[in-house]
């Protein structure tokens, strides 16, 4: 069992991993958000393609044809252009994350092994007293002793 001096720098240890493990959680999330984001660029543009053939299928001149596929072209850039923002967002957004829990990691095991040297100070300052006290007593039951020998 662990001593009461212990168990604070127990909790902030346990604590400091479930935070940074929890950030490397999040990146798989963000990696998943991120392959979310290519499915849905992936359906739209298969949908506006679809769509586009269909009415390619049913166009009456060559100004109608180049109509479509601009129109084509110019939704596909948009919705392309919008995904690849989303998902540049995310990527910029991880590493900046896992950074600063990892920061975060690391002052807190610092500051745990602050308040850990300052406990151990303190019980070194203390028991020292003990000690001081216990050789003055001693001191102070030998001199009787002695005296009383005399006597």
């Amino acid at each position: 069992m662990a001593s009461p001096q212990q168990q604070p720098m127990e909790h902030t240890a346990v604590s400091s991993f479930r935070t940074f493990f929890g950030s490397v959680t999040s990146v798989g999330r963000k990696a998943q958000e991120i392959a979310g984001e290519f499915a849905k660029m992936s359906e739209e543009n298969i949908g506006a393609g679809t769509k586009a053939a269909e009415r390619l299928r049913n166009a009456q001149s060559l100004q109608e044809v180049t109509t479509i596929q601009s129109e084509l072209l110019k939704e596909s850039y948009e919705a392309t252009t919008n995904h690849y923002r989303k998902i540049a967002e995310l990527a910029i957004s991880t590493p900046q994350e896992l950074a600063q829990s990892a920061r975060e990691f690391a002052s807190t095991f610092a500051q745990a092994g602050q308040e850990g040297a300052q406990q151990a100070s303190d019980l070194t300052r203390k028991m020292g007293g003990h000690a001081a006290d216990v050789v003055e007593k001693t001191a102070e039951t030998a001199q009787s002793a002695v005296r009383g020998g005399r006597g």
